[in-house]
């Protein structure tokens, strides 16, 4: 977990100093309060650009903070679903093991995004250039339902999905198989929420 928090950490910092990225923020925020009815203040802008600005050492900071305990929440989440609900043997120590372990493959998504916005890939909008699966629909509108479907859907992000079944497959003596496609299948209801919801079309 010390190594993927500090490479994670890294690959954080490198992606919110994009000054593309910090500009699509700004631009959002901006947008926010304009819709408000008021209009933003020449302060107001100053204010949410000094605070971007602070951003890539706010998230580094909070990746050590936050990521043991969002580890600690999902773990137990999955033992209370696993061990209490359909009986296993897993404790809480094991199954955080399980997802300190497959944090790895988050951390290599990390690293992609770094390395792409490195070497001059601009952000989607406020999203960090990254392999979702959008690259393949890059003639729909960003707004189109599909478009925000395929964008919320991460390739590292179901890689991940799919190392961690097999981890609790190993720990409560089950068929990964069936796991994975649990996981995979809320991760597609959560992506057709947000898409419902966000989308323009």
């Amino acid at each position: 977990m010390a190594i993927t928090l500090v490479i994670g950490a890294a690959c954080q910092y490198v992606i919110l100093s994009s000054p593309e990225l910090q500009d699509a923020i700004i631009d959002q925020q901006v947008r926010a309060m304009n819709s408000q009815g008021s209009g933003a203040t020449d302060a107001q802008i100053a204010g949410v650009e000094r605070f971007i600005g602070m951003l890539p050492v706010i998230y580094t900071v909070a990746t050590f903070i936050l990521g043991p305990l969002f580890v600690a929440a999902i773990a137990g989440i999955l033992v209370g679903v696993f061990t209490t609900l359909m009986g296993g043997q897993g404790t809480f120590k094991q199954m955080y093991a399980v997802l300190t372990h497959s944090g790895v493959i988050s951390m290599l998504s990390g690293v992609f995004s770094a390395a792409l916005v490195l070497s001059g890939v601009p952000p989607t909008g406020v999203r960090p250039p990254g392999a979702n699966l959008g690259i393949f629909v890059p003639m729909l509108e960003d707004t189109a339902f599909v478009s925000v479907l395929l964008r919320t859907l991460d390739i590292f992000l179901l890689w991940w999905l799919v190392v961690l079944a097999i981890g609790i497959g190993v720990l409560y003596k089950r068929r990964p198989g069936g796991i994975a496609t649990s996981l995979i299948g809320v991760y597609v209801v959560i992506a057709l929420l947000v898409a419902t919801f966000t989308s323009g079309s």
